[in-house]
């Protein structure tokens, strides 16, 4: 049964269609902006429109420009779900933001809300589900090629993650040499060896993934935390007691020892995080991801004529 509505007042009608567009404003600024959920705000534009104006309502829905937002904002009206490219994008322009102004020299206070920004969007984006989530994983066989599989799935989810740690660990260092106010001159050549090294090691670390995962908790984000958790206290005790970060925590001060620590910790966790995801991608059942996706299409098609 459809919702009855009472018919709004003039003022009821001025301050709804203010408030679609200033949300309007504010998603069409999020297609350029970090941080900035462009759907959610657009989400909230057509339930104004659609309650106060049906000019402006109409007038939304027919813009060329915004047609592909739109399709997303119906669809996750209508599901609670955004397609997993969408959450990348903004993931990476969120972040790479933040990179950005850590490394180009913008104040303290820039990087901070930035940062804000940035771990907001991971947040927001984390709590919505993505499309395809749930189709299962496919069943393993005690076979050496599943066994094989396996190990090569965890690898490359284990690299992705070490590549994301690595690019982490350095913005941290970036970071707190910023707020040290002792920030060290920019070494490409050094920052691609290290990244090039944390890949490896990541992969390395997620042969192991691929073996223990099954000791570790069902829920999703639990999974990934735990494992995270498991690399920071041995990988990352290691790494710690490295002569070489030692000598990078004393050129920056002994007195951010303890910041540098704290930061680190939610970069293993999202290297455990990273891992297990992408893990899960990977491991999903073809036949069920193949019906899915068909299902999905059929959906936005819409019925057959």
């Amino acid at each position: 049964m459809k919702p009855i509505y009472k018919p709004l007042s003039l003022a009821q009608r001025a301050v709804l269609i203010g408030v679609g567009t200033t949300s309007l404003g504010v998603g069409v600024a999020g297609m350029f902006l970090p941080g900035v959920p462009t759907t959610i705000f657009l989400l909230i534009t057509v339930g104004c429109y659609a309650r106060s104006s049906e000019r402006l309502y109409v007038w939304l829905l027919t813009r060329p420009w915004l047609q592909k937002p739109l399709e997303t904002v119906f669809r996750f009206k209508e599901r609670g779900t955004l397609p997993l490219r969408i959450k990348l994008i903004a993931q990476t322009v969120a972040w790479s933001s933040f990179i950005l102004t850590v490394f180009s020299g913008a104040g303290l206070f820039a990087q901070l809300f930035t940062l804000t920004l940035a771990t907001t969007c991971s947040v927001v984006m984390a709590i919505i589900k993505t499309d395809d989530e749930n189709v299962p994983m496919r069943a393993w066989s005690f076979t050496l090629p599943d066994i094989a599989r396996q190990l090569w799935f965890g690898a490359l989810a284990g690299a992705l993650g070490g590549l994301i740690w690595g690019i982490g660990g350095r913005v941290i260092m970036r970071f707190v040499a910023n707020i040290a106010e002792k920030p060290p001159q920019f070494d490409l050549r050094i920052t691609l060896m290290m990244l090039v090294a944390t890949t490896i090691l990541g992969a390395l670390t997620g042969l192991a993934y691929a073996g223990i995962r099954r000791l570790l908790p069902k829920h999703k984000w639990a999974h990934g935390a735990t494992f995270g958790v498991l690399v920071m206290l041995t990988l990352g005790t290691v790494l710690y007691l490295n002569p070489y970060l030692q000598a990078d925590i004393a050129r920056v001060g002994l007195q951010w020892r303890e910041l540098i620590v704290l930061l680190f910790i939610p970069n293993f966790i999202i290297y455990g995080l990273v891992t297990s995801l992408t893990f899960g991608r990977l491991a999903r059942d073809p036949s069920a991801l193949a019906a899915h996706r068909e299902a999905m299409q059929s959906k936005r098609l819409g019925p057959a004529q």
